[in-house]
């Protein structure tokens, strides 16, 4: 299982990363009524329509990439499940534990398939949750059909718990709170990801003082004609520290040009704007897609390791 939730948010953090595309995101989608009112942070993407993205084609030919979606296939084939016919949609949310993530999947499944699998692990048990069975194995893998065409997985029971009284309690086209603001704003995303609690979710490690200020955070990928854009939003405690945080960026961002060699990669940095709205910090950047597919074209090695 764990294997299974490494393997899963890799992928869709290589989404979020723009190492892949992704297409835009349906309020309807079956996932956004598993996200609990109180979950931290969340990310979609509606893997039906992942191919049709201008990103996705320019880089399904790089030799890289097709080994990394090769062994992609095998790793769900052996679950019974084409990535490309059965998978619909993928939410990752969590609540701000370091266990407590779920992974929900929108498809076709072979539930008895599946379900065999799991009792074949001489460590399963069953729980019965209301209408619902949630299945555990090895002590601390743990999932469930929240629907037939819906499954939910997780390291943490009580948070599968979370994700299905969610569904109980409200309609399944309803946005959670978490997403409910990105979704308006960019109804035509590629993807959208946003954290609710930036200083609860990073809990007591160390970290920049900059970041303790800064309440939330949402943002989106999209594709406009040639170009990828690129939006973000993040809200600070007052208009002051929102000022704060834009110079903090900025350095960033000045810091990054001094250190970037390659030309294309110093246009993509100077591309960026911010610009500050009250306790509102926005950035954007719009930059054209086959120049950014040439940065890419290294960065995909890094999934050599599955």
């Amino acid at each position: 299982m764990k294997k299974i939730i490494l393997f899963l948010t890799v992928f869709f953090l290589a989404v979020a990363l723009g190492l892949i595309g992704a297409p835009p995101v349906e309020e309807s989608s079956p996932q956004l009524s598993a996200i609990p009112p109180d979950a931290q942070w969340a990310l979609y993407i509606d893997v039906q329509k992942l191919t049709s993205s201008a990103m996705f084609k320019a880089l399904v030919d790089e030799q890289e990439t097709a080994k990394f979606q090769g062994k992609a296939d095998e790793f769900l084939g052996k679950l019974r499940i084409d990535p490309k016919k059965d998978l619909k949609g993928v939410m990752v949310f969590g609540l701000g534990k370091e266990d407590d993530a779920v992974v929900a999947l929108s498809g076709k499944f072979d539930r008895a398939y599946l379900i065999g699998l799991i009792k074949a692990e001489a460590t399963h048990k069953e729980t019965a949750y209301g209408k619902y069975t949630i299945y555990s194995w090895d002590g601390d893998d743990f999932g469930t059909f929240a629907a037939d065409d819906l499954v939910l997985l997780g390291e943490n029971e009580q948070s599968i718990k979370q994700a299905l009284d969610a569904m109980e309690g409200k309609k399944r086209d309803a946005a959670p709170p978490v997403l409910a603001r990105v979704l308006k704003e960019s109804p035509n995303a590629l993807i959208v990801g946003a954290v609710s609690n930036i200083s609860g979710l990073l809990g007591e490690h160390d970290k920049p003082v900059i970041l303790t200020k800064m309440k939330s955070a949402s943002g989106s990928i999209a594709e406009s004609g040639e170009n990828i854009s690129l939006l973000v939003s993040i809200s600070a405690e007052s208009a002051q520290v929102a000022k704060d945080v834009e110079q903090a960026i900025r350095g960033l961002i000045a810091m990054a040009n001094l250190q970037l060699k390659e030309a294309d990669a110093q246009a993509f940095a100077q591309a960026i704007k911010i610009a500050v709205d009250g306790e509102y910090v926005r950035i954007n950047a719009a930059y054209p897609l086959n120049k950014l597919i040439g940065l890419l074209h290294g960065k995909v090695k890094d999934l050599s390791f599955f």
